[in-house]
């Protein structure tokens, strides 16, 4: 096995060029073991829900599934190669976090600030991974490439585990908190796509041998962020609305049921 594949996907590792870049793995033990784990603790039945176990365990499986998509593919080589990759890496893991959170348990104990403070860390994670300082050291250092990935996505999952399982009287706090994560990463990606110069002088390289000029690859992340990005969260909004509406007509039938059947009170005696 050549050692490139099991490093991190940096600039010292092994490029996703157009010759290869279906071969170029990632097996780095950094991130391979705790996906192996996550996966493990995922699939024991002790993972409980609100959600039959069967659907419950198929969101966190398909979570699994985009994490392994983003961090073991040769999409994280290509991250590291193209500012474009990158930015469909980022979105791809955050898609993974959003559904694991589905499927995972329940908090045990809510809290009023818990919500807004998981919003701002997963949108400030965002903002601080593409400051040109931070993004260029996530490139050169394994180290800061692994703590930024893992905070990312540990406050991912928090900040989704937080939305998706609030309880009634937070739903509107939910919506907002959503809401606003789309606006300002839709101004990100915004700031990307038509900033005047490339940020990201280390890429360029990666860019011009897939024929692109860097300024084209950062604007090609910059719409990423944006568009399908936003679509992302527009659609966990939306998903959120229909569920909540959902279960209020659920709740609705299930106290009609019984209102019913006492006013029609019992059966005349036949004869």
């Amino acid at each position: 096995m050549s050692l490139d594949l099991i490093r991190l996907c940096t600039l010292g590792a092994m490029p996703a060029l157009p010759q290869g870049w279906w071969s170029a793995w990632s097996l780095a033990p950094a991130m391979l073991l705790p996906l192996l784990a996550l996966a493990f603790h995922a699939c024991r039945p002790s993972v409980k829900s609100g959600l039959p176990e069967g659907p419950a365990r198929g969101w966190r499986l398909a979570g699994l599934a985009l994490l392994a998509l983003a961090l073991v593919s040769p999409l994280c080589r290509l991250a590291a190669t193209l500012a474009g990759a990158h930015m469909v890496q980022l979105m791809v893991l955050v898609a993974g976090c959003a559904l694991l959170a589905v499927g995972w348990a329940p908090p045990r104990r809510g809290s009023r600030i818990a919500l807004p403070l998981t919003a701002c860390l997963h949108g400030g994670l965002l903002w601080l991974w593409h400051l040109p300082v931070v993004y260029a050291a996530t490139l050169t250092g394994a180290a800061v490439h692994w703590v930024a990935t893992a905070a990312l996505a540990v406050a991912s999952f928090a900040f989704f585990h937080r939305a998706v399982h609030a309880p009634a009287d937070r739903r509107g706090a939910v919506l907002l908190a959503v809401l606003a994560t789309l606006a300002h990463t839709g101004l990100l990606g915004a700031l990307l796509t038509f900033a005047g110069e490339p940020l990201y002088a280390l890429q360029a390289p990666g860019a011009r041998a897939w024929g692109l000029d860097p300024l084209t690859d950062q604007q090609i992340a910059g719409l990423v962020m944006w568009v399908p990005g936003g679509l992302g969260y527009m659609a966990l909004a939306l998903g959120l609305a229909v569920h909540w509406a959902a279960q209020g007509d659920r709740r609705r039938r299930r106290r009609a049921e019984p209102e019913a059947f006492a006013s029609a009170g019992p059966a005349a005696p036949a004869g």
